[in-house]
């Protein structure tokens, strides 16, 4: 071990005992005072406990006399207490329930004990009020550090918790962020490789036509111009479904899977049993980051699954909505599952919304092929 561990070690201790020998000093003086301000007789009350002593031990001879208060009778008596209460606080701030209170009454016990055979060998003047108050005091002093060092250690583990899950939040932030650029290129890239392409052709052949008068170039044309608009509406779907904002979550998801369907050439089956008052209860955003990890779904399952079938279930209870897109295909692999980074960010997408998303490869149901679920907490919805 380091010499800067073992300082880091030893140094709350030390700290610890200083405050319980501060606390140990501070419940003497208290007990001092209670106990003169009660005006116990603490003569009375100490011979008292000298005869009372001398009777349990079977001790002959007679009790010393006590000359009163002096210096020396209040340096020695407030020593024991201070020793005293330094004990009952170590119990007070180490022990818990029944053993504290056990404890405590040993040690008010020795303490008696040690004053009462003060009190018949030594003719110093003690106080057996004050003892006992200075071991309740310290006993409480003790307990009270250790609730505020445990609430102490409770405030900062809350607040590294809190410094932890900002930074996890940050780098979510930043991966989303870093996704959605690449997004944004993949946008202009489709944008030029597929509709400024096409545009071009028809510039071309729009040149031609008005050059030549070539009526054969007319159909050409209007197919050029109906493949660009086919093209810009997928684009304009991809980035904000018409069918989702007029139709919703229900309609945008069945229209992914027939599309999907278009591209890759599976069968197809739906199956919406969700409340209604359910789906229209979802927030805007909460429709839209579903919808994107529906499509994120089917696009993976058209570019990597070779599915015959492909289908999308909605359900709800009480408290959540419930998406399956389920897949025959040739499923995930396990170490694609833990490390794909598309995967990471399906995951970010729906933790924005408080969503979980979950990848079971093969399907329990039907042991092949992939189970993408994703359940959405539901808040109440009024009827």
């Amino acid at each position: 071990m380091s010499t800067n561990t073992r300082e880091n070690t030893a140094n709350p201790k030390t700290k610890r005992m200083l405050k319980m020998a501060a606390a140990a000093i501070a419940s003497a003086l208290l007990a001092r005072l209670f106990s003169g301000g009660l005006l116990v007789n603490e003569s009375k009350l100490a011979l008292e406990l000298a005869t009372a002593l001398q009777y349990a031990l079977s001790f002959s001879g007679g009790i010393t006399e006590h000359p009163g208060v002096s210096v020396a009778s209040e340096a020695c008596m407030f020593f024991l207490s201070a020793s005293a209460a330094f004990g009952a606080g170590t119990a007070g701030y180490a022990l818990k329930g029944a053993v504290r209170v056990i404890v405590l009454f040993q040690i008010c016990l020795l303490s008696i004990v040690l004053a009462g055979l003060i009190c018949m060998f030594s003719p110093l003047g003690v106080k057996p009020a004050m003892l006992v108050l200075s071991i309740i005091l310290g006993s409480m002093s003790g307990w009270i550090l250790k609730m505020f060092e445990e609430r102490r250690r409770r405030t900062e583990a809350q607040f590294i918790e809190l410094k932890l899950r900002e930074k996890e939040l940050l780098d979510s932030r930043m991966t989303l962020v870093k996704q959605d650029e690449t997004e944004r290129r993949l946008l202009a890239a489709d944008l030029h490789d597929q509709v400024l392409n096409d545009l071009k052709a028809l510039k071309t052949k729009v040149d031609k036509f008005a050059k030549t008068g070539d009526n054969a170039l007319t159909a050409e044309i209007f197919a050029g111009v109906d493949s660009s608009m086919v093209e810009i509406r997928n684009i304009m779907d991809a980035l904000s479904p018409v069918v989702l904002e007029h139709f919703g979550l229900a309609s945008a998801a069945e229209e992914c899977l027939e599309r999907g369907a278009q591209r890759a050439g599976y069968q197809i089956d739906f199956d919406n049993k969700a409340d209604s008052k359910v789906l229209k209860g979802l927030s805007q955003v909460e429709q839209q980051l579903i919808y994107r990890l529906i499509q994120e779904s089917i696009t993976n399952t058209c570019k990597h699954a070779n599915a015959k079938r492909v289908s999308i279930s909605l359900t709800n209870d009480d408290s959540q909505l419930v998406i399956r897109v389920r897949d025959d295909g040739k499923g995930i692999a396990s170490e694609k599952l833990a490390d794909s980074r598309g995967l990471r960010y399906m995951r970010l997408r729906a933790g924005l919304v408080g969503a979980a998303v979950s990848w079971l490869s093969p399907d329990p149901e039907s042991g092949h092929g992939t189970l993408v679920e994703i359940r959405q907490p539901l808040a109440q919805v009024k009827a």
